[in-house]
């Protein structure tokens, strides 16, 4: 007896061949119900649920056919497995077979002989679905394995990624580390350079200021020297234009004393001239 009730729908036309099915199969612990009309059966199938779909149909009848067919291809219910029972002999059951009939049995039937075919549907339909489940599991454990297998790929490659950059980093620390003593290096040399050359420019502006101040001091040495020269000059000068003047001034006295002296011999001779004239003239008048 199974453990899960499984739900067994009934297509009968026939009131006391349904009524025996029904009586049947709940006897033997099934959850069987019955359906009104073929079309209903159909339907109910299509929608889901069923387990197993018991149908008792003519061959004959092509909308019965289609709808069989329709319901093994359907994926809702591609697992709900169908037992035709049909009248007719061996090509009737080859027909139903041949339309997706998982079994078929010939009316009249036997009722154990019917009660095994359904436990062997029903157990097939247990089996596939547990292989369905089986393969579900499996997928989903071979794609959780991938899943882990992507992560353990994409952890070594960080890992690897980041051991390369660990070595990039180190490298790039030892480099800018290299760089970084060179330009202290030159920094320190150009720096001694440019304090000497700074000591340097300092002495010689300290010479120069020193110089200039020198440089000012002999100007102003210059200037006053000038200046006392000026002055020096200007009383020599000043001294001199005196002398001159007191020789000019002696000379014109001895001048005017010379013209004095001539015009008084001049008008001393200019006398005795006359004198020594009339002498001469008196004398003429005597004679």
């Amino acid at each position: 007896m199974p453990t899960k009730r499984e739900n067994i729908l009934i297509v009968e036309p026939d009131a006391k061949s349904r009524q025996q099915l029904l009586e049947l199969l709940r006897s033997a612990g099934y959850d069987a119900s019955p359906a009104p009309t073929q079309e209903d059966g159909f339907t109910i199938v299509q929608n889901g649920g069923v387990d197993l779909f018991l149908l008792s149909a003519d061959l004959s009848d092509l909308r019965c056919c289609n709808a069989l067919a329709e319901i093994k291809g359907l994926a809702a219910t591609a697992t709900t497995h169908v037992i035709l029972l049909t009248h007719g002999g061996g090509v009737e059951r080859a027909r139903g077979l041949d339309l997706g009939a998982d079994d078929v049995l010939s009316s009249p039937w036997e009722p154990a002989e019917l009660l095994a075919r359904v436990r062997v549907q029903l157990r097939d339909k247990r089996a596939y679905e547990n292989l369905l489940e089986k393969t579900r599991i499996a997928s989903e454990g071979q794609e959780i394995a991938n899943t882990a297998f992507q992560a353990l790929a994409v952890t070594e490659k960080m890992t690897r990624d980041a051991f390369t950059l660990d070595r990039a980093l180190k490298i790039g620390v030892a480099s800018l580390t290299f760089v970084a003593l060179i330009i202290a290096g030159i920094f320190l040399l150009y720096s001694r350079r440019a304090d000497k050359e700074t000591k340097l420019a300092y002495s010689v502006i300290a010479q120069l200021e020193h110089g200039v101040y020198r440089q000012e001091e002999l100007v102003a040495e210059t200037r006053k020297m000038r200046a006392n020269l000026q002055e020096t000059d200007a009383a020599l000068q000043k001294e001199q234009l005196q002398k001159k003047t007191e020789e000019l001034q002696q000379k014109i006295s001895s001048g005017e004393a010379s013209d004095r002296l001539r015009s008084e011999k001049a008008t001393g001779r200019n006398n005795r001239a006359l004198e020594t004239r009339g002498e001469r003239i008196g004398c003429r008048g005597r004679g």
